[in-house]
């Protein structure tokens, strides 16, 4: 699949810049056609990131925000007796076969993840492509500099065609069957499997 790089190559150009969110800082006007996202920026997200939720990060040029995303911990809980395949699937991608021994062994079913806690982008801009390039810089930040241990990128998507749609095509799976009907479906994005092909490649 070949993807967009007009977001990244704005950047390089510095025609976009990249800002992580400071309680000082003066957001500039945001629109993504979502009350509730519109709202967390900017009526939530210092005082998530000022009691340590999570941390904002932003995309804007010199008169706009252009989209943004918000970062926290988060652990990825599995129930064996219902999600046998994502089970199956971690012991499937794992090449250290002691690590999928010790897995099977010691019933581990909960593993290190970040969560997208919130992300979306000005009306403006969508459609180009942006949301995509966001989500690739962000899965190569964990992959190129994991500090403190993250399997898994997680996100609690909208539970409507075009969320889950895109959510898919940039490869994330749902966790479970059993949100199927709620507002929002849980979905992960693997980096164990990334990071091995990263180690095939060296």
């Amino acid at each position: 699949m070949v993807y967009s790089t007009k977001l990244i190559d704005s950047v390089l150009r510095k025609d976009i810049k990249i800002v992580r969110l400071s309680d000082s800082y003066d957001i500039k006007p945001f629109d993504c056609g979502v009350p509730d996202l519109n709202e967390f920026l900017f009526n939530d997200a210092k005082t998530y990131l000022k009691y340590l939720s999570s941390t904002t990060f932003l995309f804007e040029n010199d008169i706009k925000t252009i989209a943004y995303y918000s970062l926290l911990n988060d652990l990825l809980n599995i129930d064996p007796n219902i999600d046998k395949e994502f089970e199956q699937e971690i012991i499937d991608i794992i090449a250290d076969k002691d690590y999928s021994f010790l897995l099977e062994m010691k019933g581990i079913s909960m593993f290190p993840a970040a969560k997208i806690g919130r992300f979306a982008v000005d009306k403006s801009f969508q459609r180009y492509g942006y949301g995509t390039e966001i989500l690739q810089l962000i899965v190569m930040s964990f992959l190129s500099n994991n500090k403190t241990g993250c399997q898994f990128i997680t996100v609690d998507a909208l539970n409507n065609m075009d969320t889950l749609r895109f959510y898919e095509k940039n490869g994330f799976s749902f966790v479970t069957l059993a949100d199927y009907n709620r507002p929002s479906r849980q979905m992960y994005k693997n980096l164990i499997a990334l990071k091995q092909v990263e180690y095939l490649q060296e």
